[in-house]
């Protein structure tokens, strides 16, 4: 995710650069009416501008006015439902959380407890499969190969496999036969971070035996159905319509294509952007955990990449040390997904943005464009 970051902090430099005059403008206060229409072009140009990008959609919510505002462009509609990508990870970690605070299991406690050791055969640094525990893997700590982005010692990558073959059908069981049969094992448990959706599959199986249900259920039961989510659920049928914004991966559609099975428990789910924001605000507004749990999985002891922080499934943004030219921006919080979808909260600001871009080559200047409509919302009076 570097290269988006570093074209981020160039639209922070070209404005410094720009003088005092430009710098003027763009500080000048907008009315609510001004920087609506300026979030929309913002939106428009980028659909526009970006071949693989057919449909983009942006939502905020404020706590200071209880006002959801969201925008549409392109192909999409404020309602159209997409694929979330890597949200769902979030909501993987709150469901694990939320078993904690029951006392039903603990972060620390192996993911062998629930999986048969074959499972784990071959994902894992040998002979210490014992020490992949439920936090290492929430955590990207458990040295477990990532079977859609990581590299391969054989055959062909995730990516470019899908893109030739998009009506292929993957099982989670697929998919750990993709890491256990083209894949090494990253590092020991506990002494890298290296991100998994592997990992996350592990954890998806693990989630099943525990429940005594399939993950589909358990997310329905425990987020979508408690919450109200009435367009959310995990993707468990594929290869037709389902009505989907496009979700291009290498100019390739999948949103109607078996290949969407790809994502599973590190990302299956399909959402709206208002779903999303109700979310995002239960699990910041201790609905859905306890302060302890809650406090845990946002610690944020792993570096992603200097200026993000990862906690266990979730993702922190401190905009101040990805570029000193964005020193005034709050950090923000949350979920992010390489589709270019995001689901994130500024607590100084109290308040919320969702967006999709739908697009595998949009989801690094994902978060550049979220900069940029921040800038426009910062200026906006209410």
């Amino acid at each position: 995710m570097r290269k988006g970051f570093r074209i981020a902090l160039v639209i922070a430099a070209g404005v410094v650069v720009a003088g005092a005059g430009t710098l003027a403008v763009l500080n000048r206060p907008l009315s609510r009416a001004e920087a609506d229409a300026a979030v929309q072009r913002r939106l428009d140009d980028t659909v526009a501008g970006h071949d693989s990008v057919r449909g983009a959609l942006f939502a905020t919510w404020s706590g200071r006015t209880g006002r959801l505002d969201r925008y549409a462009a392109g192909v999409a509609r404020v309602d159209s439902r997409f694929h979330a990508a890597s949200v769902g990870k979030t909501m993987l970690a709150t469901v694990v959380g939320q078993l904690v605070d029951e006392g039903r299991l603990g972060f620390d406690d192996p993911v062998g407890r629930w999986l048969d050791p074959a499972v784990l055969d071959g994902l894992v640094a040998e002979g210490r499969a014992g020490e992949v525990t439920l936090g290492r893997l929430l955590s990207h700590t458990a040295g477990v190969a990532d079977y859609f982005e990581g590299p391969v010692r054989s055959g062909t990558p995730m990516i470019d496999l899908i893109a030739a073959d998009p009506d292929r059908l993957f099982s989670p069981a697929d998919l750990l036969a993709f890491s256990r049969d083209r894949q090494r094992p990253f590092a020991g448990p506990g002494t890298a971070f290296h991100y998994s959706d592997t990992g996350y599959v592990l954890l998806g199986l693990a989630l099943e035996e525990i429940e005594g249900r399939p993950y589909a259920e358990i997310l329905d039961r425990r987020i979508f159905t408690l919450l109200g989510m009435r367009d959310s659920h995990l993707a468990t049928t594929f290869g037709t319509d389902a009505g989907l914004l496009p979700l291009t991966v290498r100019g390739v559609d999948l949103s109607s294509r078996n290949a969407l099975s790809v994502d599973w428990a590190g990302g299956g789910v399909v959402t709206t952007a208002a779903d999303l924001v109700t979310f995002l605000r239960a699990f910041t507004g201790g609905e859905l955990l306890s302060p302890a749990t809650l406090a845990r999985l946002t610690a944020f002891e792993q570096e992603f990449q200097p200026g993000i922080g990862y906690g266990m499934g979730v993702m922190q943004f401190r905009f101040r040390d990805l570029s000193p030219l964005l020193f005034g921006m709050s950090d923000a919080y949350g979920a992010v997904g390489a589709t270019g979808t995001y689901a994130l909260y500024d607590p100084a600001g109290d308040t919320y943005f969702v967006a999709n871009y739908g697009s595998l080559e949009f989801g690094e200047k994902a978060i550049e464009e979220l900069v940029a409509l921040r800038m426009i919302l910062d200026r906006r009076t209410e």
